[in-house]
């Protein structure tokens, strides 16, 4: 990647320039009411594997959008904490990028020492935070986006153990990109629609959860229950999935497979200085099965060369699989049907306490359904290359400034 060189030059000193050690903005109005703010801005270089330009271009289906050097903002984001009460708040954040500005989250949160009620737009309780920027695969295709819900959790005095439980509204599906370049995208849960008009046949989802704490081991399940949208959902599983048309048939929209259910368990180990995660999520809408994991180790230290200021390295390996164990084959023009795989290599360090430089590599695979025999073949044997995976591999170098 010789010629990220002057691009990572610019970042670099950019950021130098830009960082600040800001305390918290608390707010104190009249009423009583406090406010409480902060934020975060990302800014980032991506670079994907192999050359851009046109004289680099091939004659390959399926293409990266841009193999050339990039840098952009990822994101900018306030978050405003409005306490009403000691155990009242309402939280809600938004979020500018290069193209867009919205509101991120918006729910009202009721907190007790061993309960906490939650309403309004947030991820799944389940969803993590991560501590580097790249998703697992899964966390991307169930639970990256966002939902109105309400949810409850309670603190047992049993074993330390947690329950909860979930009324949402369920996520439409979508399309979004596994790593940084937006190009092969996959089949995810996304955010709720913006426009009232997209609310058309929404439909609930339940969802219960059990969370188990035992010393170092840490053991969650949960499973989420509903039905597909009426008729969005179907209608899009229908139109993208080639095999799917071939299980539902011609059928009216009132005779169409709405089954729809997610569920999953996740089992955190903490020994040895490392801190190891494994999950598995299996899922179902309408006649599309799919299922996947991963598994993650991180270690946090302090090394002397590095002004003993923290530096958490991190690996992970996961797989989501299209249809597992049924006849359904990926198919070279829709990347939604491949089944996939990527490996993160990361490391986050600490250059104050306020500002992280992360650089994280993305190793990926995927299952796309060609053929020798289909590229020969191709274009009344005038025959192409011959694409089994992509060739995208993926560098990410940035910044995060809190403030």
């Amino acid at each position: 990647m010789k010629r990220t060189l002057y691009a990572l030059t610019i970042v670099i000193v950019s950021f130098i320039h830009s960082q600040d050690s800001t305390k918290q903005i608390s707010i104190n109005l009249p009423s009583g009411i406090d406010i409480d703010l902060k934020g975060k801005v990302e800014f980032e270089f991506v670079d994907v594997e192999g050359e851009g330009g046109a004289i680099n271009s091939t004659e390959f289906i399926q293409k990266i959008q841009t193999r050339s050097p990039y840098v952009r903002i990822d994101k900018a984001v306030l978050n405003f904490k409005i306490l009403y009460s000691e155990n009242i708040s309402f939280r809600f954040g938004l979020r500018f990028d290069d193209d867009n500005a919205y509101v991120d989250k918006s729910y009202l949160l009721f907190q007790k020492p061993g309960s906490k009620l939650e309403i309004g737009s947030n991820r799944p309780a389940i969803a993590l935070n991560r501590e580097v920027e790249g998703y697992p695969l899964i966390g991307t295709a169930f639970w990256k986006g966002r939902q109105y819900h309400l949810d409850y959790e309670k603190q047992l005095n049993i074993m330390n153990m947690k329950l909860g439980g979930s009324v949402a509204l369920k996520r439409p599906l979508a399309f979004d990109s596994p790593a940084e370049d937006d190009s092969y995208r996959m089949l995810v849960y996304g955010n709720m629609p913006k426009k009232a008009r997209d609310w058309d046949g929404v439909t609930t989802e339940f969802g219960l959860r059990s969370q188990l704490n035992i010393g170092i081991v840490n053991i969650l399940g949960w499973g989420y229950i509903g039905q597909l949208y009426d008729d969005y959902d179907w209608r899009l599983l229908y139109d993208q999935f080639t095999y799917y048309r071939y299980a539902q048939g011609q059928v009216l929209p009132k005779d169409a497979n709405r089954d729809h259910y997610w569920g999953g368990v996740r089992t955190e180990l903490d020994m040895f200085g490392f801190f190891t995660r494994a999950e598995y999520i299996i899922s179902k809408d309408g006649f599309l099965d799919r299922d996947g994991f991963y598994v993650e180790t991180r270690k946090s230290f302090t090394p002397s060369y590095l002004s003993n200021k923290p530096l958490l390295i991190l690996a992970r390996y996961g797989g989501l699989n299209i249809e597992p164990g049924g006849t359904w084959e990926a198919q070279l023009d829709d990347p939604h049907t491949w089944d996939r795989t990527m490996l993160t290599l990361a490391a986050v360090y600490n250059l104050t306490e306020y500002a992280k430089i992360k650089l994280e590599y993305y190793i990926t695979g995927e299952e796309t359904g060609d053929t020798k025999e289909k590229a020969e073949s191709y274009n009344n044997g005038q025959g192409r290359e011959y694409q089994p995976e992509m060739v995208d591999n993926q560098l990410l170098v940035q910044f995060e400034l809190n403030f």
